[in-house]
């Protein structure tokens, strides 16, 4: 009995070993008929991930070198050399720095520039904001009555809030607002 079981033993071995030298030979047979395609995958995927590298990389040093033009001009605002340093790394920095100088400054120029430049969107309408502030026209100004308005109101005076409501155009679509801050009075 004893020998029986030994050659049974023997026999799984022997077929264990069968099995692991026939995945082998199968293993080698599918490398060798898609090397190629395998080397190819590597590869892409080496290259896709190297490139990826890189390109964060030299955007982070496009951050850094706005990030010091940035601090420079904080610094000293007559400097050319950061404000060139920051328009050639980040445009969108640099329009958001003009903003501020002529928001700072009111500077009609610089913000009539602003509205048709290629300035952020938001940019822009801060630009036209502050421009329908210094001019009477358009929904802006309306709104900026308005507010001014309401701040006299909070303020306790209703007399200042209905001289600026009175500002108002008639047909504007803050009319109904109007009418109602006037009915309310501040109380």
């Amino acid at each position: 009995m004893a020998l029986k079981d030994n050659i049974n033993a023997i026999r799984q071995g022997i077929s264990t070993e069968e099995q692991f030298l026939e995945s082998m030979i199968k293993g080698e047979r599918f490398f060798k008929k898609y090397k190629w395609l395998i080397f190819a995958v590597i590869a892409i995927a080496v290259i896709g991930f190297a490139g990826y590298a890189i390109n964060e990389a030299l955007k982070s040093q496009q951050k850094e070198k706005a990030n010091i033009a940035y601090a420079k001009l904080i610094k000293n605002p007559e400097d050319k050399t950061a404000l060139e340093a920051l328009e050639g790394s980040n445009t969108k920095l640099y329009s958001t720095y003009l903003a501020a100088i002529a928001f700072e400054k009111n500077d009609v120029e610089s913000l009539e520039a602003l509205l048709v430049s290629d300035a952020d969107i938001l940019i822009k309408d801060l630009a036209s904001y502050e421009l329908s502030k210094q001019s009477d026209d358009g929904l802006l100004s309306n709104l900026i009555f308005l507010q001014d308005g309401y701040t006299k109101l909070k303020d306790g005076d209703s007399e200042g809030a209905r001289a600026l409501f009175s500002k108002i155009a008639p047909g504007s679509p803050l009319q109904n607002i109007v009418q109602n801050l006037e009915h309310y009075e501040g109380k």
